[in-house]
């Protein structure tokens, strides 16, 4: 802030005009004598001093935020008046992303007045006004420019003119160096009669005040002063009473979150105005309340929680909660009550003590409130319910309006249009009517002089009558309603405490902090705790039960698998995996096996066709070559195979070999081995979270929780759609007979129908083939609900065959149209660039990478299609592809190509 630039003095002549005040009388019995800042009235960024002087603290931030104070004298009536000086302009070291979202300039000055109940801010609602450095009058945040700017060295009175019969009643008038320096300016009706106290707020100066009795400069007129003033014109609050002890309270709040504690907290600072409260949801109010911008804004909405909500200011030593630090300093050497409102941090005991121990000094008094609250609670969070309710419904009221109404304005242009489009239409009907009347009259005239005859006349235009019209009534306009009165429900009103938009605490938070909540103790470093709403046995029962009851629905947020799961998993991994090489090994002989007897079958035609040749040309005919192989061949054709479709699935005993090396699993394709990894996979996580929460209260996994804990544990998305359900119950019913979810106190959770201690995992592919097979039946008899609707490698060949089939439809159809000439055109076709075009960008459309089905050919690695022979299903390594796919290449040489 620089100092303000006197105005020259034949320009200061020109608007000077005779001033309408008349001086004061004289004050008769008793006066003010006594007007000042106590400390309650101020923010906790001011350092006063035995000067009248007030600094604002600058450091960690607080140079971004506005300070303020409220006299103890109000005025009730009459003409008065009190004067400021800035000492000194600050100028602290700012962010450099800081200018953009804090109100210019970075130093300045509001005085003013405002009510008892205002906030300490003066300007920022209803129950203030003021004029500042900028010469702008403020009300209610709503700016105008008024009067000349004022700096340091100026001396600045401010004028409350409270006598409504003097020339310039209810106003407020601002002077510099006792003269006026603007118009006066009436005071806003909510504030005619009240009792008005002085009120400064600023940032990056330093004040000094005069309350008088004599002013530092004269105004041309007398002005009783603030000191000095009629006591019967006046109100003076009383001063606070300091401790016996001469130890101010640091009040903390012991409450469940989400149960009532902001609202209590409320409810005690506007009973007790003398508590200040320390929390980041007044610093954030705070913020706000100084100008700064904040990109998401302020709604409840717009935080995380109530208890820690993120500042979000852009502002590095706002955002890292600097100025926090700064007010933990400050505050204990401050002579006030506080409030120290942590909802999580007084309910555990380390954070506690922490809390407690920089309160040396103060009395610290634990207020315990849970459990039933009294009925004045219960009154007051349904009033609190009732105004959010009706708020929503105004809201939403409103909105149906102003859609109604756009509504009507587009219908009623419409209907203007298709009355003068009709208007329109006749009077075209009409003008082409004429012109046929006057074509004939003068073909006619024409004849007549052809043939000798007099012309005849022509008929006069007919006046232009005024049609009426059949308007339909014009519908009315929907009016401006009443939003309807909102009532609570049966249900609302038995509730005890009023549902914030915003939780208390992140579910992070009271997920990982829930089982650590207890009471205060005087160990704490408590010299009293309280408990108002309910007795100590009673509250400690409550909190019991309340831990209880959250553990059933909240996750255990740092599980971490244990010795337990990570031997049954890596068992499970090593047996899939034999089994994996199993079935590709079995696949591979039978894959020789066919090559084998295909290699056979060729030489038999090709012997058989030599046979024909000589017999026909007459000549010797070829050796038969005796088969090496028939021997060992019609030994391996002798080993008795299984009957493998009528098979008992539960009473083999080896599910590698159920004859002639045929495992149990060799059906199986890619859905199948999906589902016999889940079934183990939700198996081993029931148990193992059971044995690592380690926690009787927690003993199942919750639907709702069941994708995070297997995210934990196996460190991938349990994503439903994969296996072609939309929910977690429907996925359920797919291995039922492995996993079933129960009902335990009113929730839904999983349960394991095996043992957690299982002799053998070959159950697990049994479960897998039986479903496998009851599939199949009921496919085979006409129920497609109990086909697989999973993400195959066959479904995306598929889909990647129709889109070739599409493409190449697309191609054909454009292919097949009918050259044109390049100049020809009608109606409805194009020219025959434009087609040439259409044709080239046809034959460009990509073609598919794949075949819509795969050959019979076995991977390069041996295993067929639909088994994978890598241990963990759904993941493909890196550069495998089935070698028999038309136009493979091989790795080296780049031969996978810009399409893959």
């Amino acid at each position: 802030m620089s100092d303000a630039i006197e105005e020259p003095a034949a320009k200061k002549a020109r608007t000077e005009e005779p001033e309408a005040e008349l001086d004061a009388p004289a004050v008769t019995g008793a006066k003010v004598s006594n007007a000042t800042f106590y400390v309650d009235d101020t923010t906790i960024n001011i350092m006063p001093s035995s000067f009248d002087t007030l600094m604002p603290l600058t450091d960690g931030g607080l140079q971004y935020l506005l300070a303020g104070a409220k006299a103890n004298v109000g005025l009730k009536s009459g003409r008065h008046m009190f004067e400021v000086k800035i000492l000194e302009v600050m100028a602290p070291l700012e962010d450099a992303n800081a200018r953009a979202r804090v109100p210019q300039p970075r130093s300045q000055l509001r005085l003013g007045f405002s009510t008892a109940k205002a906030e300490l801010l003066v300007g920022e609602t209803q129950e203030g006004l003021c004029f500042d450095s900028e010469g702008q009058f403020i009300h209610n945040k709503v700016k105008s420019q008024v009067s000349q700017k004022f700096g340091t060295g100026d001396t600045v009175a401010i004028v409350l003119n409270q006598d409504s019969s003097s020339p310039n009643g209810n106003t407020v008038s601002l002077f510099k160096d006792g003269v006026r320096v603007g118009p006066p300016q009436p005071l806003p009706e909510q504030l005619q009669g009240q009792t008005l106290f002085p009120a400064l707020t600023f940032k990056n100066v330093a004040v000094n005040y005069n309350f008088g009795p004599e002013p530092w400069a004269p105004l041309p007129f007398k002005c009783h002063m603030i000191n000095g003033s009629a006591k019967k014109e006046a109100e003076v609050k009383p001063a606070p009473v300091a401790p016996a002890d001469g130890m101010y309270e640091a009040l903390f709040p012991i409450c469940l979150p989400d149960e009532g504690g902001f609202d209590w907290l409320d409810d005690f600072l506007a009973q007790n105005p003398s508590y200040t409260e320390l929390s980041d949801r007044a610093l954030l109010h705070w913020c706000e309340k100084s100008g700064l911008t904040r990109p998401k804004g302020y709604s409840p909405l717009a935080r995380a929680s109530n208890d820690k909500p993120e500042m979000g200011m852009g502002i590095a030593v706002i955002d890292d909660l600097s100025v926090r630090r700064v007010l933990n300093g400050v505050a204990p050497i401050q002579k006030r009550n506080f409030v120290i409102m942590e909802v999580r941090g007084n309910l555990l005991k380390e954070e506690r003590r922490e809390l407690t121990a920089r309160w040396q000094g103060f009395r610290r008094v634990a207020t315990v409130f849970v459990g039933e609250p009294p009925e004045s609670f219960k009154k007051m969070s349904q009033q609190l319910t009732l105004k959010m309710k009706q708020e929503a419904a105004d809201q939403e009221f409103r909105a149906k309006q102003a859609a109604e109404k756009a509504k009507f304005q587009i219908e009623k242009r419409h209907r203007q249009l298709e009355k003068e489009k009709k208007k329109a239409a006749k009077k075209q009907a009409k003008m082409q009517e004429q012109m046929v009347k006057k074509i004939q009259f003068e073909k006619q005239k024409k004849e007549a002089e052809l043939k000798g005859e007099p012309a005849p006349e022509e008929e006069p235009e007919p006046p232009e009558e005024e049609e009426e019209e059949d308007e339909e009534p014009e519908p009315e306009e929907p009016m401006d309603m009443e939003p309807p009165k909102a009532e609570l429900t049966k249900e609302e009103k038995k509730k005890w405490y009023c549902k914030s938009p915003v939780s208390d605490l992140t579910l992070y938070l009271l997920n990982t902090s829930l089982q650590k909540f207890c009471f205060p103790e005087l160990e704490d470093g408590f010299a009293e705790i309280k408990y108002i709403w309910t007795p100590q046995d009673k509250a400690n029962a409550y909190l019991k039960s309340w831990i209880q009851e959250k553990k059933l629905v909240s996750r255990v947020e740092d599980i971490t698998p244990g010795d337990w799961f990570t031997t049954k998993f890596k068992e499970w991994q090593r047996t899939l995996q034999s089994w994996h090489s199993k079935n590709n090994g079995v696949k591979a002989i039978e894959a020789k096996k066919v090559a084998a007897k295909a290699a056979k079958e060729h030489k038999r035609k090709a012997r058989e066709a030599l046979r024909e040749k000589a017999e026909k040309e007459g000549s010797e005919l070829p050796p038969v070559e005796e088969e090496e192989e028939e021997e060992e061949e019609s030994k391996q054709e002798a080993t008795p195979k299984a009957d493998f479709d009528h098979l008992d699935v539960f009473g083999v005993e080896d599910i590698n070999d159920i004859g002639g090396g045929e495992p149990l699993y060799s059906a199986f394709q890619h859905e199948d081995w999906q589902m016999l990894s889940l079934r183990f996979e939700l198996h081993l996580l029931s148990h193992s979270f059971r044995k690592d929460a380690n926690d009787p209260d927690r003993s199942h996994v919750p639907f709702e929780h069941v994708a995070f804990y297997y995210n934990k544990y196996y460190r991938k998305p349990l994503n439903f759609k994969t296996f072609g359900v939309e929910t977690f119950e429907e996925l359920l019913e797919l291995i039922r007979d492995s996993v079933v979810g129960v009902t335990i106190k009113g929730l839904k959770v999983i349960e394991s129908q095996l043992q957690e201690e299982l002799e053998s995992l070959n159950i697990f592919a049994m479960l897998t083939e039986e479903h496998r097979r009851e599939r199949n039946r009921r496919v085979d008899m006409g129920d497609e609900s109990a086909r697989l609707k999973m993400i195959t490698p066959q479904s995306i060949l598929e889909a990647a065959a129709r889109a070739t089939a599409s493409s190449a439809a697309v191609a054909s159809t454009t292919a097949a149209a009918p050259a044109m000439a390049t100049n020809t055109w009608s109606p409805g076709t194009m020219t025959a660039p434009n087609m040439l075009m259409q044709m080239q960008m046809a034959q460009r459309q990509p073609q598919a990478m794949m075949p819509q089905q795969p050959p019979p050919a076995v991977w390069a690695g041996g295993g067929s299609w639909g088994q994978p022979q890598f241990p963990q299903q759904g993941m493909m390594m890196g550069g495998m592809r089935p070698g028999g796919f038309p136009g493979a290449r091989p790795f080296g040489g780049g031969g996978w190509g810009k399409g893959w």
